[in-house]
């Protein structure tokens, strides 16, 4: 049978002694270097006339034979000292040179003390430098092959086994798996929130937390699971024993109580969380890749649902990843292809039933699907940093329409504006506000930005002095959805905001459920001693508007109202509000 090399059309024995010959190429150049050497101490014999017989002959021969691949495998041990193994070659050298003198003396001949001294001291002194090049010279090629390898295989931050590794972890499992009609699950790990740390605290910080992560991951897991950093915030686990769902189920959610718990790093005390996606072997793949794919997809599922979860792949769930790539395909081309429009929605103070300002609310209009849900997209957008460009739009197109309208004679009124958390955590934030409203010509004190309570949860000290900086330039600030972040209301005294928007789901229920109405109360009244004004959006009905009134809300947002319109339409509420 001839082997053949599907590269080289060299056959395995050969290729063993090439691959062979490559590793060991520091030993081949040794065993030349003293043979090299040897010849040189041979022929200085012959020069100070000395003759050169078998034995001489048969000595140099094993000075190179055994010197070479002790001097070599011994000094690739990093355990072994140099000292040591130069020893060790002293005596292999000494050994010889008794050995000679002792074969002599049993042939009957005689021993020269001075020229068997003499050989000795020229070996040494040609082949004891030769040595410690070549020493220092093959420590220097293991420790450079030692970290090429470990680089390979393993990742630098965390120390756990990279993509490549865990492929071949995987790969080995699923073959003995396979043999003894196992099951084993494989799992993929996101941290939630983690681009909003890194992006807020910086890569060193977010490295600290990855490296943390790591550690309890390492720690917590049974010792026959397998655990990897595949990159960024993801990991893998590799559960050998899950002969059923339930057994990954319960290591899963043993990941999540790993993870869920405070990390604490530079004094500041996070919680992260993960989404966790599993794949079983082999109903949902048989090979290392197709399983890593599908605990990848449902990782994706796990995250929409709310994150911090697990969720098990289903082959459906390949059908919702191509909508999704699909969706961020065309959200990537809809502001170059101008998609992108702003509705218009009035607010009123109901008091005297004036519109005193609007809210700028984005809407996708696809060529083929009509309009697309911001419930759909701003989550993709958020989620892939498109939402950091989409609202820069906002913000211009918002100040531009503004603008527009007073000069087209209608009184002026504030336009207020949604701001995410990632775009509110850029670096030139505030520039990019002031940018707006210059070239738009929009003086500040017609511009409001809407946000959330979930820009205090990181670097509250640059959140404050964002805030300061544009009151300071005549900007107003709204706090949007009130009571349902995460933030403490000690951030209403730190934060220089002008106004408090009742969240929807408080006002929806207000005359039916006495919670939502006392909620509703109490935001007023702390709103009034600390001199807020108020909103309330999403009203809708006659009972909500006259609960509103009884609590002196002076102001609303909602469909009883109007609904959101496009700026034509607006544009005739505006007509309206001047009679």
């Amino acid at each position: 049978m001839v082997y053949k090399d599907s590269l080289t059309g060299e056959g395995p024995p050969r290729k063993a002694w090439r691959d062979w010959i490559f590793q060991h190429a520091s030993l081949i150049r040794l065993w030349f270097t003293l043979s090299g050497a040897e010849l040189i101490i041979l022929a200085l014999g012959q020069l100070l006339g000395e003759s050169n017989d078998v034995l001489d002959v048969t000595k140099s021969v094993i000075v190179i034979l055994l010197t070479a691949p002790v001097f070599y495998f011994t000094i690739r041990w990093y355990e072994v000292k140099v000292w040591s193994v130069c020893l060790a070659v002293l005596c292999i050298l000494f050994g010889a040179e008794m050995l000679e003198m002792l074969v002599r003396l049993s042939l009957g001949g005689n021993i020269y003390w001075a020229e068997s001294g003499m050989d000795l001291l020229l070996t040494l002194l040609l082949v004891g430098p030769l040595m410690v090049w070549i020493a220092s010279d093959i420590r220097r090629r293991e420790f450079t092959e030692r970290q090429l390898s470990y680089l390979a295989y393993y990742d630098p931050l965390t120390g756990l086994p990279n993509r490549q590794m865990f492929q071949q972890s995987l790969t080995m499992a699923i073959h003995s798996a396979n043999q003894s009609r196992r099951k084993l699950a494989v799992m993929f790990i996101d941290l939630d929130r983690f681009k909003n740390v890194n992006d807020t605290f910086g890569h060193a910080f977010g490295d600290q937390l990855l490296v943390e992560a790591a550690d309890r991951l390492k720690s917590g897991l049974g010792t026959s699971d397998v655990v990897s950093r595949q990159g960024g915030d993801e990991f893998t686990v590799l559960v050998k024993d899950a002969e059923q769902p339930e057994d990954a189920e319960k290591v899963a959610n043993q990941i999540l109580q790993l993870l869920s718990q405070p990390f604490t790093i530079e004094g500041h005390e996070l919680r992260v969380g993960c989404s966790i996606g599993i794949a079983m072997y082999p109903q949902d793949g048989e090979d290392s890749i197709t399983l890593m794919k599908n605990a990848d997809t449902a990782m994706y599922r796990a995250k929409e649902y709310g994150k911090n979860g697990c969720q098990f792949y289903r082959a459906e769930m390949n059908d919702t990843v191509i909508q999704k790539l699909v969706m961020e395909e065309w959200l990537n081309k809809a502001i170059e292809l101008e998609e992108f429009v702003l509705y218009y929605q009035p607010q009123v103070d109901i008091f005297t039933g004036k519109m005193n300002g609007m809210e700028a609310l984005l809407r996708w209009k696809h060529p083929r699907l009509g309009f697309i849900s911001p419930g759909e997209f701003i989550p993709l957008a958020e989620e892939t940093g498109q939402i950091i460009p989409i609202g820069e739009w906002v913000l211009r197109e918002a100040c531009r329409q503004n603008k527009a309208w007073q000069e087209a004679g209608y009184a002026p009124l504030k336009m207020a504006v949604n701001i995410s958390p990632i775009q509110f955590h850029q670096h030139n934030f505030v520039q990019i506000v002031l940018n707006a409203l210059e070239e738009s010509g929009l003086d500040a004190q017609y511009l409001e930005l809407e946000i959330t309570e979930g820009i205090a949860m990181y670097h509250v000290d640059q959140v404050i002095e964002k805030l300061r900086t544009l009151r300071a330039h005549g900007l107003h600030i709204s706090m949007d959805d009130f009571g349902t972040g995460f933030s403490s209301l000690s951030y209403l005294k730190k934060f220089p905001i002008t106004k408090l928007k009742i969240a929807q789901q408080f006002v929806r229920d207000i005359p039916e459920d006495p919670d939502d109405a006392a909620i509703v109360q109490a935001i007023m009244a702390m709103a009034l001693s600390l001199k807020l004004n108020v909103i309330a959006e999403g009203v809708e009905t006659d009972a909500q508007l006259s609960f509103l009134l009884d609590i002196k809300c002076r102001e609303i947002q909602g469909y009883i109202f109007s609904r959101p319109v496009p700026p034509s339409d607006f544009e005739a509420l505006l007509k309206q509000n001047e009679d």
